[in-house]
């Protein structure tokens, strides 16, 4: 490892994903930039996985008891050295690129603890592309890198309509991340609150350019899209302890939004989240704007 060339660690976590893993596997192998380390965590699969792994030559295999994506990513944080180190998901691909652009970012700016691009989805019976996923950040999208300073970095990506936190597109600075782990109490949206942890331990720096495809298809844990707005809130309820100082208002208000849109969700029975946003700090605005929504909904 040399300081123009720092190491890149590739955690693959999969569950009976056998189906879809080579193709996985085939796109880090494919990249401009080669990783150093590529290593499989199999969260206790009942399926071809380990066989298909055994097929690649350099692929560390590491297998444990089924506990979950969290505590597989954890596991592959744990045996990680490389100086950076992404997460691909076992049903998704990176486009060639992707190692070179996000390594040459973190490399340029020693600040930053996180570099992301974007990505498109596709489906996987028919293999059509969908739209790409930064038109889902307005207030991030403009050409070129950019970059976002510890100073501002969470509150501006906290406060974005959708969370630019899919780690299967993000390279983290691991010696910035070392004391973060992924919440295993989270059944969905853990990726949204390690990245927004991550946002809070120094610089962000992002590129519109598309670098990965997202696969979706019927075993997709995201599928019921309507429900994410509950795993939203539980993400940044869990965030709370780990928010501190300037960041704390526009964690607030993100957190107002968030009880709302659940309440939207659960209509009637989610009443009490919108009375719990009242008691949350900040924007009146906001609690405002949610009470009316909430009323027409009810009409």
């Amino acid at each position: 490892m040399t300081a123009a060339r720092p190491a890149v660690s590739v955690i693959v976590p999969t569950y009976n994903c056998g189906r879809f893993l080579a193709e996985a596997l085939e796109s880090i192998l494919s990249q401009t930039r080669r990783p150093d380390q590529i290593a499989v965590v199999d969260d206790g699969s009942t399926d071809d996985t380990e066989q298909v792994v055994s097929q690649f030559n350099g692929i560390e295999y590491i297998r444990q008891h089924n506990a979950g994506v969290s505590a597989a990513r954890n596991t592959g944080l744990a045996a990680a050295h490389g100086e950076f180190v992404t997460f691909l998901d076992a049903d998704d691909r990176w486009r060639p690129t992707f190692v070179e652009r996000m390594h040459e970012l973190l490399n340029a700016d020693p600040t930053a603890v996180c570099a992301f691009a974007n990505f498109v989805r596709f489906e996987h019976s028919t293999g059509r592309l969908l739209r790409d996923q930064f038109q889902c950040y307005p207030e991030l999208r403009r050409a070129g890198p950019q970059s976002l300073s510890k100073d501002i970095a969470f509150r501006r990506l906290v406060a974005c309509g959708e969370f630019p936190a899919y780690t299967q597109v993000m390279m983290f600075r691991r010696d910035l991340i070392e004391p973060l782990r992924f919440d295993t109490s989270l059944a969905l949206c853990e990726d949204a609150n390690f990245a927004l942890q991550a946002f809070m331990q120094g610089a962000v720096v992002y590129t519109d350019e598309v670098l990965a495809e997202i696969r979706r298809h019927d075993s997709n844990a995201s599928r019921d899209v309507g429900s994410m707005a509950i795993h939203k809130l539980n993400a940044l309820q869990a965030l709370q302890p780990h928010v501190m100082g300037r960041n704390v208002d526009a964690y607030h208000d993100r957190l107002i939004k968030a009880h709302i849109d659940a309440a939207l969700y659960r209509v009637r029975s989610g009443l009490q989240d919108f009375r719990a946003c009242l008691r949350v700090p900040g924007s009146p605005m906001r609690k405002l704007k949610g009470a009316f929504r909430i009323a027409l909904a009810l009409i």
